[in-house]
């Protein structure tokens, strides 16, 4: 999958999609495999950025992937995910984040 392509349509095993999710106006951080640091990552923008660790039915040798609301992908991970690289992405595409 390639940056700065449509997201293809995930499907969750309950039959729920990525069109479904991005109706929210946000984007998204899909991380198939649960790990902690994207979770603590997508927190930083989670005024503009949905963390959903969810088990889809076809990940397309993907274990991650951040989508703006406009269904383009603005960063995947096919191996051990770079969160400084997820972390640059959501920058670009997100603005800073939070601060509390």
């Amino acid at each position: 999958m390639s940056v700065g392509r449509s997201a293809p349509d995930f499907e969750w095993r309950d039959g729920t999609t990525v069109g479904e999710r991005l109706r929210r106006a946000k984007g998204i951080l899909l991380d198939f495999d649960a790990r902690a640091p994207l979770q603590a990552l997508a927190g930083s923008w989670d005024d503009r950025i949905d963390y959903v660790d969810v088990d889809v039915k076809n990940r397309l040798g993907l274990n991650a992937v951040l989508l703006r609301p406009d269904g383009i992908v603005a960063w995947a991970s096919d191996g051990k995910a770079e969160e400084e690289e997820a972390a640059q992405a959501a920058s670009r595409w997100f603005g800073a984040p939070r601060s509390d």
